[in-house]
């Protein structure tokens, strides 16, 4: 096995083992508090059950105290109480102390004189139950809190708390007593266990069990032997925690009922303590499952990989051998330099457009194929190549240069820059293409453009000249010509009007189609040339071609011209008249507009133009069959030098907005 696999092997089988080992001690780590924590809930649960308890049997106790009170003072002011009316007094006790079962009093005799359950009270005798003996024969005692006893009443398991009556000179005169339900504390206990913890008892002093959750009535009454206090430890602040044994072990920590001769237990079972540790036992033994199948297939991975290196570097070097055979057969010159910018590649077909040897160049610096003037320039763009990220790479890595051949001569040269980096080392690559034909082609191409720019502004110019003469001649000739033959019409009416009336009617008409003609032959020679134009400027022949195209075609105009103080040169104002022109006519022929807005005015850049409708936009615009309105707009923009922009969207109308810059009116004379 080589020595790289078996570090691999080596590598995996040490991971593994750290990863059953932290598990390990994670798992362990994690039971152990759950357990502390078991233990820390018993401790806090019992004393609040203690507290809980304490207050229920203090309740019993100051229902026998206020009972005693009434019935001390009924004798200091020497009322007689019947049994009724004890009756009543007890029944408001017990039915203000949810917990209590019963009130009764017993004479000394121990028979039961009245009862807060039934009136009149039962008749049996009480003298042989531990309550009334322990009252009767240990005048001292204060409260009796007696074991659980059958009551005589419904057989129920009841526990009697108890408390001496006795005249001011000491002697017995009966006892007041308080019965609770066992069953009830067993439901106020059953409700805290429902948190998680279980048992919980209460006990004796003895150690005889009076409640119980799980309730068991087996178990009450019995006797258990419970832990013996510390020493040091106060009577009402006392408890002990204990580890139980046998087939559900656990914690249970036992606690004194303040005030009470009780003591409270409350258990909590390893099996439910571990409940969630095993839920998360569960999942953490998954995910080191996964780890160790993740670092076994890694470990399957590398060594694969390695032999895959091993074949991919014989590869390599078959590729770089390939890779030197295409850079030597490339057509286009390909140089390579170094990080200090020193040729490191220089491949035939860059010796050939240089006309150096690859020995003459080779670790020289790349500023020799370069004249003089241009040597600080790549040294910043290769500089700001290498420092630039990607995106601004991409963007900057062509570029055009000049080069310099051995014998002198320059050439324009298309660079195109590519970054590698190779073991550690950043070279920068360029693919070298002479552009001497190509820039020859671009100039004729920019001088055809400009002669044909020229043309086209000369054809307007003759185009408008033409258009002016036209219409001088149509307003000259024809419409002299048009106005004679009316006048001779009106002449031969006057002298004809007894005629026949046919020939008479078509005398009228030949006068009305002679005055539509004439009014024809207007409409065309202000299209033509508008006399608004020629007498009071752009201005106003915009405005009257506003009027007569929403008169034509029934569409809203609002117009906002802003030029009257302008000074135009003539070949500027004509040229914007007839984008104005070209863009209503492009409104009425495609737009299917109700509402055009047009903007004519000053802007900081020169004259703006603004044309916009509320018709179909492009979805209309794009068909070919549309005409070469646009076309020519753009057309005399750029004859003007400005700037043209279209603003469209399906259902959203058309925009066209037009800036011509402006020149004083000799400039603009001396360029036309």
């Amino acid at each position: 096995m080589p020595r790289t696999a078996r570090f691999t092997v080596t590598l995996a089988a040490t991971a593994v083992a750290v990863i059953m080992l932290m598990t390990g001690l994670l798992l362990w780590q994690l039971r152990v508090q759950d357990l502390r924590r078991a233990q820390a809930e018993t401790v806090s649960l019992s004393d609040i059950i203690a507290e809980q308890t304490a207050r229920s049997f203090q309740a019993a106790d100051l229902a026998l105290d206020l009972a005693l009170n009434r019935l001390a003072e009924a004798e200091r002011l020497g009322v007689s109480f019947d049994e009724y009316a004890i009756h009543a007094m007890l029944r408001a006790r017990v039915e203000g102390i949810p917990q209590l079962r019963s009130m009764f009093v017993v004479d000394a005799d121990g028979k039961i004189l009245s009862s807060a359950l039934t009136h009149p009270a039962p008749r049996f005798p009480v003298k042989d139950r531990d309550y009334f003996t322990a009252q009767r024969d240990r005048p001292g005692l204060g409260l009796f809190v007696g074991a659980p006893l059958i009551n005589r009443v419904d057989n129920k398991l009841t526990f009697f708390f108890s408390r001496r009556i006795q005249n001011p000179k000491g002697e017995f005169k009966g006892i007041v007593v308080a019965s609770m339900d066992i069953a009830y504390i067993e439901t106020v206990y059953e409700l805290i266990s429902r948190i998680g913890v279980n048992p919980v008892a209460l006990y004796m002093m003895d150690g005889t069990l009076i409640a119980r959750v799980p309730r068991d009535k087996s178990l009450i009454g019995g006797t258990e032997i419970l832990p013996a206090a510390e020493s040091s430890a106060s009577e009402g602040a006392w408890f002990r925690t204990v580890r139980t044994g046998g087939e559900d072990p656990g914690v249970t920590t036992y606690r004194r009922v303040s005030g009470f001769p009780m003591i409270l237990s409350v258990g909590h079972s390893d099996r439910e303590a571990l409940a969630e540790w095993r839920d998360t036992t569960r999942l953490i033994i998954a995910a080191a499952v996964v780890n160790i199948m993740l670092v076994l297939a890694a470990m399957v991975f590398l060594l694969r990989w390695q032999r895959r290196e091993e074949a991919l570097a014989s590869v390599a070097r078959e590729s770089d051998e390939r890779l030197r055979a295409m850079v030597d057969s490339a057509m286009d010159a390909i140089i390579t330099v170094d990080s200090e910018r020193r040729i490191v590649v220089f491949n035939p077909a860059a010796q050939n457009l240089f006309g150096y040897s690859l020995e003459e160049v080779r670790g020289g610096p790349l500023e020799r194929l370069l004249p003089e003037r241009f040597r600080a320039a790549p040294e910043g763009h290769v500089a700001a190549f290498s420092q630039s990220d990607t995106a601004a790479r991409m963007k900057q890595s062509h570029m055009e240069v000049i080069g310099r051949r051995a014998d002198g001569t320059e050439f324009p040269v298309e660079a195109t820059i590519a970054q590698a980096t190779i073991g550690g080392q950043t070279l920068l690559t360029a693919i070298l293409r002479d552009v001497t034909d190509r820039y020859r082609v671009e100039h004729e191409l920019s001088e055809l453009n400009v002669q044909l720019r020229d043309l086209a502004a000369s054809l307007q110019a003759v185009r408008e000249e033409e258009r002016t003469e036209i219409a001088r001649e149509l307003h000259d000739e024809l419409g002299q010509q048009l106005l004679r033959l009316r006048m001779d019409l009106d002449w031969l009416a006057g002298r004809i009007k007894e005629l026949a009336p046919a020939l008479h009617k078509k005398m009228v008409d030949m006068k009305v189609f002679i005055a539509g003609t004439v009014d024809a032959l207007r409409r065309v020679t202000t299209r033509l040339r508008p006399p608004l134009f020629d007498e009071i400027g752009l201005a106003e022949a915009a405005r009257w071609q506003l009027d007569e195209f929403s008169q034509h075609t029934g569409i809203e105009v609002q117009s906002t011209i802003d030029i009257d103080d302008m000074e135009l040169d003539e070949r500027t104002a004509i040229n914007v008249f007839r984008i104005l022109q070209e863009s209503l006519t492009n409104v009425t022929r495609h737009a299917a507009a109700t509402r055009v807005n047009v903007l004519l005015a000053r802007a900081d850049e020169g004259l703006a133009i603004e044309i916009s409708d509320n018709g179909c936009g492009t979805e209309m615009r794009d068909k070919p069959a549309r005409g070469h309105g646009l076309v020519g707009i753009r057309e005399r923009t750029l004859m003007l030098d400005g700037r043209m922009e279209i603003v469209s969207a399906p259902g959203n109308g058309f925009t066209v907005r037009v800036l011509i810059p402006l020149r004083p009116p000799e400039s603009a004379g001396e360029q036309k």
